[in-house]
């Protein structure tokens, strides 16, 4: 394998009777979790990539599709979301053997599709199909922080905080991007939201300097946008283009000179940003 020609590390890794709609690393490398609309979360170990292994059992207890899981910074907990309407939380220190945290929490009144923990991993943010996102304080019990923060008016199909846990943003079905001061999660701050995509915004994630945020859509383009702590997102240069299908995943890399995207075009285009 070369970085300008990646190829399949060893054979597909099945298992899940049904469509997987999440992937994650742990922030050590050495995991994977997955989540399908089996209802199952795994954790996989990936230390031999080339023969991953199932590292316990999956986990139950959802009872319906698992849209999204996330680690928490310190790779201690685990977070799915899910159409049962349910976040739920793991211990995953013992990777053999996960524990669930609390019980399964509500205050969405739809799907889960979207889970995302703060850089200290005191908050979890939270996107729906009722529209709404929603901050959390991460502990036993999970507890809702305030109210939704209002102004979605289609499906939020990605949450995703800022390196320094200081801004969420979100991106949802109505087209739109949300830009969110969260320096004090229970007096969250709208600093202004983005319009310019033509169809549905699938995907938003930051560089890892938190000054740049990308974001994914069903027009089949990517766009990037200069943020910070006191205006909203302003659009940087044209959108990308290329891809013939919807933009469903974003990804900077660790230096934040490249971009992955994923699409509904079946393809993974990588993208070499100018500084």
């Amino acid at each position: 394998m070369t970085r300008r020609h990646p190829t399949p590390i060893g054979l597909p890794l099945d298992g899940h009777t049904d469509t997987v709609y999440s992937v994650v690393f742990h922030p050590g490398g050495n995991l994977l979790a997955d989540a399908s609309a089996d209802q199952k979360v795994r954790l996989l170990n990936v230390t031999a990539p080339a023969k991953p292994a199932v590292a316990s059992r999956p986990t139950t207890g959802h009872t319906d599709a698992v849209f999204s899981v996330a680690f928490s910074p310190s790779g201690d907990l685990l977070a799915g979301g899910s159409g049962d309407r349910t976040i739920r939380l793991w211990n995953v220190t013992d990777s053999a053997h996960p524990t669930l945290v609390g019980t399964p929490v509500y205050g969405h009144t739809d799907a889960v599709l979207s889970v995302a923990f703060s850089h200290d991993e005191s908050v979890m943010g939270s996107g729906g199909s009722d529209h709404a996102v929603r901050l959390w304080n991460v502990a036993d019990p999970l507890a809702p922080i305030g109210p939704a923060l209002p102004g979605h008016t289609d499906r939020v199909y990605s949450v995703t905080f800022s390196p320094n846990g200081h801004l969420l943003a979100s991106g949802s079905g109505d087209r739109t991007i949300r830009l969110w001061k969260v320096t004090d999660p229970a007096r969250p701050v709208l600093l202004g939201n983005a319009t310019e995509h033509k169809d549905a915004v699938n995907t938003v994630a930051f560089s890892p300097s938190g000054q740049v945020l990308v974001s994914g859509s069903s027009d089949n383009t990517i766009r990037l946008w200069r943020v910070s702590e006191s205006t909203g997102p302003v659009a940087i240069g044209y959108p990308l283009t290329g891809h013939h299908g919807a933009v469903y995943s974003v990804a900077f890399s660790p230096d934040g000179n490249m971009l992955a995207s994923g699409s509904a075009d079946q393809t993974i285009r990588l993208w070499k940003l100018a500084r």
